[in-house]
């Protein structure tokens, strides 16, 4: 049926199709071919099929786009953004990334610097390790503007928030490894791809892994985590639940997708308020645990995803400046 929506598409030139399913799977590698296309909206509930024509982006509810606030080692704040500019002896931006000089230090005392990415943004930096790192809205990385040579690389997503990490090898630098520490959980990294989520406002911190290997631990349990693998560690067991998981639905947002597989409506609607910087109100309880599956461009305005999950579900909904009420 995929391979059908596709040679549709061909056939008629430049309507091009996004999926959004309830309750069905969707393959990543077919689902990625369509997340470009924004003209039009495919979904599907039961057997029938609903055509939702894009809409304007309000003028209040804004698509999130790249900015951070970047706090120096004396305690000075960069606001950092699409066109502007910042430099110094150790770092540039261009305000879409920021790359700090590759170097190590042999100095005992660190030198902090801090990366904010507020609700409605996210950010690319590159620490003067080379490690790299991808941070999704409503985030804070501590880091080293230089690290120690002979002492472990330690980082810390403050407060929570969630970043995809490729971290620069430790025979690269002497065999030192690579720590980062979240609320309640520290990872240690030999050189490696993944992706932490960490938020406050969830119960679970989910680790996945892409590729390599790292250690999750806490004060009571430890884990060895393999590519493809994930952790979940539950706040109210304090224990490290693990599975095998497809990867790419939890790693999409960082190249521009939302990307859901029998995704709760009340988990999609965290996802959407801290992308679009709006509060969501689902009043219908029992609507909270209905799943989705689909995968959308974060370049799409948030009416229009709405009312692919209006027309999906048969649900209502109202915009009220920044507030969303689900009825």
């Amino acid at each position: 049926m995929l391979f059908n929506i596709l040679e549709s598409i061909q056939e008629k030139g430049p309507v091009k199709v996004i999926p959004f399913y309830k309750k069905a799977v969707l393959k990543y590698a077919v689902a990625a071919s369509l997340v470009a296309f924004v003209a039009i909206g495919s979904i599907y509930k039961s057997q029938s099929r609903v055509e939702v024509y894009a809409m304007s982006t309000s003028n209040i509810i804004q698509i999130g786009s790249d900015k951070a606030t970047l706090t120096l080692e004396d305690g000075s704040n960069v606001f950092l953004e699409k066109e502007s500019m910042y430099e110094s002896a150790k770092l540039k931006s261009n305000g879409e990334s920021l790359v700090y000089n590759k170097s190590e230090t042999s100095e005992e005392e660190l030198v902090y610097n801090y990366l904010t990415i507020p609700r409605g943004g996210q950010f690319y930096v590159e620490l003067s390790d080379g490690t790299k790192v991808w941070l999704n809205s409503d985030s804070k990385l501590k880091y080293p503007v230089n690290f120690i040579k002979g002492k472990p690389r330690e980082i810390e997503l403050v407060y929570g928030g969630e970043a995809y990490f490729d971290v620069s090898k430790s025979t690269n630098h002497g065999g030192d490894a690579f720590h980062l520490k979240t609320n309640e959980q520290s990872i240690k990294v030999l050189g490696t791809m993944f992706n932490v989520k960490a938020y406050r406002d969830e119960t679970e911190i989910i680790t996945t892994l892409v590729e390599g290997s790292v250690c999750v631990s806490n004060n009571i349990n430890k884990s060895i985590l393999e590519p493809k693998q994930q952790s979940k560690l539950s706040q109210a067991k304090n224990e490290f639940e693990i599975s095998t998981v497809e990867v790419e639905d939890f790693i999409s947002w960082r190249i521009g997708e939302f990307s859901f597989t029998n995704k709760s409506l009340e988990d999609i609607m965290k996802v959407l308020s801290r992308w679009y910087d709006v509060d969501v109100t689902i009043a219908n309880e029992d609507m909270k645990s209905i799943g989705f599956t689909g995968v959308i461009s974060k370049q799409q305005s948030i009416e229009y995803i709405l009312e692919i999950i209006k027309n999906t579900n048969n649900m209502n909904y109202k915009i009220d400046n920044k507030h969303i009420t689900i009825e």
